[in-house]
């Protein structure tokens, strides 16, 4: 009889760093993503993301995903015979060996070099090896995907030069949140494979975060690949109409209040938390099933193949998933859904990690 194949996991995002400023730990149970958990999963690399929110002002920017940053790599020295920081592709074959969980610290938001490329490189040499370059708002030098009246074409001069800096050093380019144009624009200049570590199909689910299809070639045609998001919202049409609908008006308290809180991100990650409590209070009891996840991932390999798609679960930053998942451990029931799809044992490690690690590897100088 053969033996049952263990799918292992690389996901390409989480907002996991946000919640350990207030108070939770990695080696506890109280967090969507935690080492228990994670062993459970069978997830071998996890993309923890310092997420700055868009509200934050300028000269705190730095200074709050710098406090992030100290906070994740404190929790993962705390337990360091369980999981490590991994830097390069070397690092994550000794964390496989030493069956240690690998560790891939990134930026969610541009917004935090603070239009200083000396903070980039800062940020590089602390183990940042990936940073999404925009989100809710466009900045500076980046237009964002909910921008409908952008001042420019996806980047600035600037936006260029960071987007060559970031390649030369080898951080890795995420495109989850730009614009149509920012994509286009980051796609013409890249010598490089990038990813939308967090993002769906717009065919699919046609709204402003999910990328398009043109969007998604260009992706694979630079050998980079798209982390499907979690998030019902971005998975199922009729979800996000009711959504909108029936909790639109959270979203503008959200705002509102985290605007009122600057740069406090202990308090806005508190109003995060109770905002996600509300959401899912506020939502119909109709719930979406995981096969969506399988649509979106079936799309892109349809299109493009399958070399070029992952997971970005997006867990401890969205407030409602499919049914049966609710934390990390809901990758064994992707395993499942993997194994009873068919798909070969060498697509399933392809889309399971071995995607990313192309990636990852094509960065090292």
């Amino acid at each position: 009889m053969k033996k049952k194949q263990t799918i292992y996991f690389c996901d390409l995002h989480c907002d996991t760093a946000m919640q350990l400023l207030v108070g939770k730990r990695l080696h506890s149970k109280n967090t969507q993503i935690n080492i228990p958990f994670m062993k459970e999963a069978n997830i071998m690399l996890q993309i923890f993301a310092c997420y700055l929110p868009s509200s934050v002002p300028f000269n705190y920017r730095t200074e709050v995903v710098l406090k992030m940053l100290n906070k994740v790599e404190q929790e993962i020295d705390t337990n360091s015979k369980k999981i490590t920081v991994c830097t390069d592709i070397s690092s994550v074959k000794q964390a496989l060996h030493q069956k240690k969980i690998g560790a891939i610290l990134a930026i969610e938001n541009g917004m935090a070099i603070e239009n200083n490329i000396k903070n980039l490189k800062m940020f590089f040499d602390k183990g940042i090896r990936l940073m999404t370059i925009v989100h809710a708002e466009s900045h500076d030098w980046a237009i964002s995907s909910n921008d409908e009246n952008p001042d420019f074409n996806g980047l600035t001069d600037f936006g260029e030069k960071i987007i060559t800096a970031m390649n030369e050093m080898g951080m890795i380019i995420d495109l989850s949140h730009s614009h149509d144009s920012t994509v286009k624009r980051v796609l013409s200049i890249t010598k490089k494979p990038v990813i939308a570590s967090h993002s769906c199909v717009y065919s699919l689910c046609p709204v402003h975060r999910n990328l398009k299809d043109k969007l998604i070639k260009g992706i694979a045609d630079c050998g980079g690949m798209i982390g499907i998001n979690f998030f019902p919202g971005f998975l199922d049409s009729s979800y996000s109409k009711i959504m909108t609908a029936k909790v639109g008006v959270l979203f503008d308290e959200l705002n509102n209040m985290e605007r009122k809180a600057s740069a406090d991100i202990v308090t806005i990650t508190n109003l995060y938390n109770r905002f996600n409590l509300k959401f899912l209070k506020a939502m119909p009891a109709s719930k979406v099933p995981v096969t969506r996840i399988f649509d979106h991932l079936d799309y892109i390999i349809n299109l493009v193949g399958d070399d070029f798609v992952g997971f970005g679960s997006d867990f401890d930053g969205i407030p409602d998933f499919p049914v049966g998942i609710k934390d990390c451990r809901g990758f064994n029931l992707i395993s499942e859904q993997l194994t009873k799809k068919g798909y070969s044992e060498q697509t399933i490690e392809k889309i399971c990690y071995k995607n990313f690690l192309r990636v990852f590897e094509a960065h090292q100088p």
